[in-house]
């Protein structure tokens, strides 16, 4: 194959063990496991004994439960209408953030309400999901009134290097647990932390669980590398070598004039594959033979150039690094990440779900 994303299984349980000798967690993986493959991931952590998973929507959940009878689910994100009776059958625990959405529901599902797994979330500062605190005393009414099912409560830290605000938003949630206290309501379990967190405060904040995701996966979560093992490299081939004279164009437009005759390599991943566009003369590079190898030119649909002038025995369909080790050099996510200036779950979730992913 031309482009593949290789995942390390044995890293995977290495940052897994890691993190369990910290905290009990819910494995995150929405969004097709951060775009690894929910197929090529779940059986790693089942078998490594996990059974609490988390997932953005409704069909992810379900995916999990035809696989897996004896997980515990929570869909994080909202769920549809014509889902919720399908979820009640299912044992699939949803996430409950508004009034608007807990009196559609109850509309809808009338007594089964009860029987249906509910996440209470409550908003702390991020102001996107989340009952504010003010709605706390006619939230837990309308829990002992319908009788309601709550598995936890939980919030969402939005900046976990910020101390300050990182203090205030669980001085917040702490509040609210005790108001839930005061009008004597069951509120199940309780997490705050994700891997941001759990890194950064040393499982202070852990409570009874902590929502893990990219710590699993081998993304740094902070802005200093806490020595998570790597766990993903990105690879490609050399489908093409030309040699391209001094003051020649390269790529599309007129933009990429060469200062000098350089050899060209070219491999077939482009933005259409996931490479983003905003490399371009930032200093990005891919290895290969153990050698940097710059990006040149405007990335195209689903080609990119590199220069290896000067990279000995370079031939047709010699592998590419993007990710991972080559020799004595590494690109990880987070070089990737300061290069187009975004983070290193954007970056991995936008590999297009056509390249193969291979567990090795």
């Amino acid at each position: 194959m031309l482009n593949c994303v290789k995942i390390n299984k044995e890293n995977i349980i290495k940052n897994l063990k890691r993190i369990r000798s910290m905290t009990p967690l819910i494995c995150v993986v929405k969004d097709d496991a951060y775009g690894l493959g929910i197929e090529n991931i779940l059986p790693v952590l089942y078998n490594e004994g996990e059974r609490y998973y988390a997932v953005a929507f409704f069909e992810e959940a379900m995916e999990i439960r035809n696989i897996y009878k004896d997980v515990n689910i929570i869909i994080l994100n909202y769920t549809e209408d014509e889902k919720l009776d399908e979820a009640v059958a299912n044992k699939i625990e949803l996430s409950v953030f508004s009034m608007l959405q807990l009196r559609r529901y109850t509309e809808i599902l009338g007594e089964k309400i009860s029987e249906l797994g509910i996440h209470i979330k409550f908003n702390t500062g991020m102001n996107r999901l989340g009952f504010d605190i003010e709605e706390t005393e006619e939230l837990c009414n309308i829990i002992k009134s319908k009788k309601l099912q709550i598995k936890s409560v939980f919030s969402h830290i939005s900046n976990s290097e910020n101390i300050e605000n990182t203090e205030k938003q669980l001085e917040k949630f702490e509040k609210i647990l005790s108001l839930a206290k005061k009008h004597e309501v069951d509120y199940g379990f309780m997490h705050i932390s994700a891997s941001p967190a759990l890194f950064k405060y040393d499982g202070k904040y852990n409570f009874d669980f902590s929502r893990v995701g990219m710590a699993v996966y081998g993304l740094e979560p902070l802005g200093t590398d806490v020595g998570l093992e790597k766990c993903i490299s990105i690879e490609s081939k050399i489908i093409n070598i030309k040699n391209v004279r001094k003051g020649e164009y390269i790529s599309y437009g007129e933009n990429n004039r060469l200062e000098k005759d350089t050899l060209v390599g070219i491999i077939p991943m482009g933005y259409a594959q996931g490479i983003q566009m905003q490399i371009e003369n930032k200093g990005a590079y891919a290895l290969v033979n153990g050698k940097k190898a710059p990006v040149i030119g405007e990335v195209c649909m689903d080609m990119l150039l590199l220069d290896i002038s000067g990279i000995e025995n370079v031939n047709l369909l010699d592998r590419v690094v993007l990710v991972g080790k080559s020799g004595d050099e590494e690109i990880t996510l987070r070089d990737i990440s300061k290069w187009t200036s975004t983070i290193q779950d954007d970056i991995i979730t936008k590999i297009s779900k056509k390249i193969k992913r291979i567990v090795v």
